[in-house]
């Protein structure tokens, strides 16, 4: 468990330190890489290198699917019940920090098998934050955000050349495993260091929305696991990716339109640390629920050189 969380927690302290330093690191610069740089990258290399089943990849899509589908029918309930507003905390209850915090996390406990799996759950998680979760806070819908998004075109590259048989060069393979290879920690420092520049203003709702989240997470996961029938590292990474703490993407959104942002902050820093407080207990039940005659690896072939 040490060698899990113990590199989590020393990179977010890291990053925590230099928000709080009179470094100034832009984290707007360091967000624009990660998303237009690292993650595109990584998502290349790692469906590239890596020849696993389309029913693999399928099911992980429609496992994200449908854990947001159920959790947004959750959230609606839970504000509604409340008297939140919806327009403000309904993504933040929907859309889990499945990139900062989950892939890390995934990739640490269950290596490459689960890596592929994580990115597979983190593409659809972020097409739906950039396209629906815009589009609540908006008020109107934004489709238009989706062709601005890198991750389409990364996994448009992957089908052409695997469609047409066509060979990555080794410097191609190299570039972008580099690339990708900075996605983790810098999504760490990334989070750490808005963490740091965050306040909660109000707890209450902090914590009503924080303990939510957690709690829709892992509904929504125990659900899809149910109904897709999900065995071993699938139904581990899909634990582990929807109980994840609210996306700070929100705050961003809910900023831009005025959308209660203090109170979205302070859901992000009291989740992000309720979460954090909760890794040893979630990674423990991800390791329990993948303990199954379900073996991925068999799907999972290096390619050649």
């Amino acid at each position: 468990m040490t060698n899990i969380l113990g590199p989590i927690f020393a990179i977010t302290a890291i990053g925590y330190l230099l928000g709080r330093s009179s470094v100034h690191l832009e984290t707007q610069t360091l967000s624009a890489l990660v998303i237009l740089v690292a993650t595109p990258a990584l998502i290349f290399n790692a469906l590239i290198s890596l020849h696993v089943s389309l029913e693999v990849l399928g099911s992980m899509a429609a496992a994200a699917l449908l854990c947001l589908a159920f959790a947004a029918a959750l959230a609606v309930g839970v504000l509604l019940a409340f008297g939140k507003s919806v327009r403000s905390f309904l993504p933040s209850l929907m859309f889990p920090n499945s990139g900062n915090v989950g892939i890390p996390l995934v990739i640490l406990t269950f290596g490459d098998e689960g890596a592929l799996l994580a990115v597979a759950y983190f593409f659809v998680i972020a097409l739906a934050q950039h396209s629906i979760g815009f589009s609540v806070y908006a008020g109107s819908v934004q489709l238009s955000m989706l062709a601005r998004q890198p991750l389409i075109y990364s996994i448009i590259a992957v089908l052409i050349v695997t469609w047409f048989s066509i060979p990555v060069p080794q410097l191609v393979l190299t570039t972008t495993e580099m690339l990708g290879g900075m996605m983790v920690p810098a999504m760490l420092l990334l989070l750490a260091m808005s963490l740091s520049s965050m306040k909660v203003e109000d707890l209450q709702p902090a914590l009503l929305v924080a303990t939510g989240r957690l709690v829709i997470g892992m509904a929504s996961a125990a659900f899809v696991i149910l109904l897709l029938d999900l065995r071993g590292i699938p139904a581990g990474v899909v634990f582990l990716m929807a109980t994840m703490p609210t996306a700070i993407v929100n705050y961003i959104f809910a900023e831009r339109f005025h959308r209660n942002p203090e109170q979205v902050a302070g859901t992000v820093v009291v989740s992000t640390v309720m979460t954090f407080i909760c890794l040893p207990a979630l990674v423990w039940a991800a390791l329990a629920i993948s303990k199954s005659d379900f073996q991925i690896s068999a799907l999972l072939t290096p390619s050649s050189p």
